[in-house]
């Protein structure tokens, strides 16, 4: 069983049809949340929807922040954190922020990218060569601000997610590219050269992993990548499983593994069901990332991606559809409320 006591997945509780984060003109990808004074906060990927969404985000996306009064959202823009960087940063895309509270400060974890040339634009969205990629940190007094960049951490790396400790240390959970999960660690997290190795290729095949602490430990959910890997996976692919470690780096994935909409029927056919007694089948979903508070999760965030009508036509089954749509109908972010285990 689950060291929550149950399947991750049955702690899945009907969402608000209307929460969440979208916006008309935007792509939205991505959520990382934290609770501030007065509200609560998300952290986002953005780019303009009159650009692909794939290549788009690899040249386009920057990291915005949005409020609402609970975390289920709804959520309204607020302002960009990371804007769209110039043709000399190493960051002049920002993507996939991950956000958590270290003592009086607010930490946000991103990945970054540079990349020679104009900036696609509607009139050349044309995709990019990225190089030189990077984790970076941007730190800030409340999450509204003022942030500041300092610069990458980690090299090579993406889709990093911190867990911080009382004292200001943080370990690092990172996706290399075998779609693995590797481990770095600093003793502060303001020493940008402290961000050391600790162990890598501890668990596979995932992306997109959440993790927090439990206990003395840590626990995970990410979604199942074998059908880009050599290795058999936990759960059908692109359906999320969950996992716990003592130390993080030796994981044992629960059984049963389900955390996030499964895949039925041997295919993507995931569905998320909503508090009116509807449901959705999103056959992507994407970047999970919790809420943690008062010691565990609370909330489940997914990136989900709509698809037009013309695509469904096309595609032979949703196990078909692409996972990065050139054109696909939205993408926006979906909370789910998770019942606490007894």
């Amino acid at each position: 069983m689950s060291p929550t006591g149950r399947r991750f997945r049955d702690r899945l509780r009907p969402a608000p049809r209307d929460g969440g984060f979208a916006m008309d003109d935007y792509w939205i990808w991505g959520a990382s949340v934290v609770p501030g004074d007065d509200a609560y906060h998300m952290f986002a990927s953005r780019w303009s929807k009159a650009i692909p969404f794939s290549p788009g985000w690899t040249s386009n996306s920057h990291v915005v922040r949005a409020e609402a009064d609970s975390p289920e959202g709804p959520y309204e823009f607020a302002g960009e954190v990371i804007p769209p960087g110039e043709e000399g940063d190493w960051d002049r895309m920002s993507h996939n922020p991950s956000v958590v509270r270290a003592g009086d400060r607010y930490l946000l974890y991103y990945y970054g990218c540079h990349y020679e040339g104009p900036r696609p634009t509607p009139d050349d969205p044309r995709g990019v060569d990225r190089d030189e990629n990077a984790v970076g940190v941007a730190s800030a007094p409340a999450p509204e601000g003022p942030w500041t960049r300092h610069g990458p951490v980690i090299d090579g790396e993406t889709n990093a997610v911190p867990v911080v400790d009382d004292d200001g240390g943080v370990t690092v959970f990172v996706r290399d590219g075998a779609f693995e999960l590797s481990v770095y660690a600093a003793d502060d997290w303001a020493d940008t050269d402290g961000y050391d190795l600790v162990a890598e290729h501890v668990l596979a095949p995932l992306e997109d992993h959440a993790v927090w602490r439990a206990g003395d430990g840590f626990e995970l959910v990410a979604k199942d990548m074998h059908a880009h890997h050599d290795d058999e996976g936990y759960v059908d692919s692109y359906a999320g499983f969950h996992a716990a470690s003592t130390d993080g780096v030796d994981w044992t994935v629960s059984d049963p593994p389900e955390a996030y909409p499964h895949a039925t029927g041997g295919d993507r056919d995931l569905r998320i069901a909503w508090d009116d007694g509807g449901e959705t089948s999103f056959p992507n979903v994407e970047r999970s990332q919790v809420l943690v508070e008062d010691g565990g999760p609370t909330h489940l965030f997914l990136a989900a991606m709509s698809y037009t009508d013309e695509d469904r036509a096309d595609a032979a089954s949703p196990a078909s559809l692409p996972s990065h749509a050139r054109w696909p109908a939205d993408a926006r972010n979906v909370c789910i409320p998770l019942d606490q285990p007894e």
